[in-house]
Formats: C-alpha cells, structure tokens, sequence
C-alpha cells in the first residue's frame, strides 16, 4: 500500500540522475522543423508539467518523454528535478524504475503505473492525444473549432480537453490538456513547455 502513493511523497525521494532537460540544440533543432508530429508519423519530444489529483491526494511536477518508433521513455520528476519514476516500454513489454532504485514490470503502461504509482499514466492514448489526434482503433468523439483544431475528445473512458496550442513553425501543437477519467476519481494536467519534432 505504501508505494501505490509514493509519488505522492516526493520530498523524501531521491534519484540524482533522473533528469531529462531538452537540450539547445534539441530546442532549435524543434523551431526549425516544418513537420508535424502527425506527418512524423508520431515521433516527438516534449518537456512540461504535469499535475495528478487522484481520490484526494495531489501531485505536481514535470514530464520528460520520448516517443518513437522502438517505443516510450517517459520520466517523472518532482518539481526539484528530483527522479520519482522512469518508464521504459518496448517491444519487450514495460518497465517502471522507482527513486528507491526498484524496477517493476507489466505489459502496459496503464497498470505498471496503476500499481506503484496509485494512478494510472493513460499512454496508450496520450502518445495520440498529446499531438492532437484521436487513437486509433477505438471510438472517439470531439469538438472541433473554426481553426480546425481539437477543442475536446473523449475517448477510452477519458475526456481530453485542449487549453491551448503552441504553433511550431507554423504548426499548432498543443501546449496544455486536461484529462478527467470517466469516473471523475482521476484528473491529470499536462502543460507542454518544449516540444522536439524529427
């Protein structure tokens, strides 16, 4: 029971090396890039916040993740920098390392992180979502704006909604979500500060 709300935790968690920044040349090398994460077909970077409520308890800090073709790396930082979890998922299934150095392992990301975090990470969906795009393989409805961008989705028991976009030469990327799980006991906040485009 202890670890299922460790993350909630975070002043007592330790892991030096955890940190992901997005480097310089990373973040020209994103606004000099005329792709879409869509037309990458998917590959990206990003760095930002992300905010966790989940049956009363809170959590506040940042995201590091990287998405491509092999798979995700994603790391979760306290807002000190500090390591509370890097998750690797690949061809090989999924692995979730903790700041007490422990490693877990699962076939998703959603019940990896349901297990030791307390509250499930909704990546199958997000690694779509996050770029603006419905998931495929599963029903989805949305609203649309006269930009042609999404103003809300709900899909796979989630409602997304889009508080901002971020154009990347000339390309609107969201720059803020908000997920409320369709039970109303999970709500996570995503607000994209950097994004890293092949």
């Amino acid at each position: 029971m202890a670890r299922r709300y460790a993350v909630f935790l975070l002043p007592l968690l330790l892991w030096g090396c955890a940190e992901l920044p997005v480097p310089p040349e990373e973040r020209e090398a994103a606004a000099s890039s005329s792709q879409s994460a869509a037309e990458a077909g998917g590959v990206f970077r990003l760095a930002g916040r992300i905010g966790v409520k989940h049956d009363g308890e809170s959590f506040s800090g940042s995201l590091r993740w990287r998405h491509d073709a092999e798979g995700d790396e994603i790391f979760i930082l306290s807002p000190l920098g500090q390591g509370v979890a890097r998750i690797v998922q690949n061809a090989g299934g999924v692995a979730l390392e903790t700041a007490e150095g422990r490693t877990y392992h699962a076939e998703d990301v959603e019940s990896l992180t349901e297990e030791v975090l307390g509250w499930r990470l909704p990546a199958r969906g997000l690694r779509y979502w996050v770029t603006g795009r419905t998931a495929p393989g599963s029903p989805a409805e949305g609203a649309i704006g006269s930009d042609k961008l999404l103003l809300h989705l709900n899909q796979d028991g989630w409602r997304i909604d889009y508080q901002g976009y971020r154009t990347v030469q000339g390309t609107p990327l969201p720059a803020k979500l908000e997920m409320l799980a369709q039970d109303s006991r999970l709500e996570v906040r995503l607000v994209i500060d950097n994004w890293v485009l092949p």
